[in-house]
């Protein structure tokens, strides 16, 4: 029973912990990064299957090399982008002292920079179809958010 209240406490603890505000911002980071290395994985994996069967030759081998590193670099990218997203928005937030709608375009910006701006195959293929996305529906987003403060 000693084990098990000790459990109880320590889970306890850590929840406390959790739900303080002043961790939410570093939790968000972390929580990010996670996220995006497991959607990552979840969109280029299956991408990545299909098109090294289709397209490239070689042996059984170098196909699920080629799969793997595809998957793990785009994996990579996108929990680094968010990383450096959320950290940058969390920064402005509290240099400024409150959320600004230009603190999400700056911090994008500056992350899909670092993270994206090597030229290599899956950058490449993340700037053409992604991008466009991201800026149509942040631009929806801040007109609506503007119309609705209007009301």
């Amino acid at each position: 029973m000693g084990a098990e209240a000790m459990l109880k406490t320590l889970l306890y603890t850590v929840n406390s912990l959790l739900q303080q505000r002043k961790y939410q911002a570093a939790l968000a980071v972390v929580k990010g990064f996670r996220n995006g290395a497991v959607y990552g994985a979840k969109i280029r994996a299956p991408h990545a299957l299909v098109m090294t069967f289709l397209f490239k030759s070689g042996s059984l081998r170098e196909k699920l090399k080629a799969i793997a590193q595809a998957t793990y670099t785009h994996s990579r990218n996108l929990a680094y982008f968010v990383f450096t997203y959320k950290g940058l928005r969390a920064l402005q937030s509290r240099i400024q002292g409150k959320k600004i709608p230009f603190h999400s375009f700056l911090a994008a910006c500056i992350g899909g920079w670092l993270v994206f701006g090597e030229n290599n195959n899956i950058n490449s293929q993340v700037k053409l179809l992604e991008a466009p996305i991201l800026a149509t529906d942040q631009f929806f987003c801040n007109f609506y958010s503007m119309r609705c403060s209007r009301e």
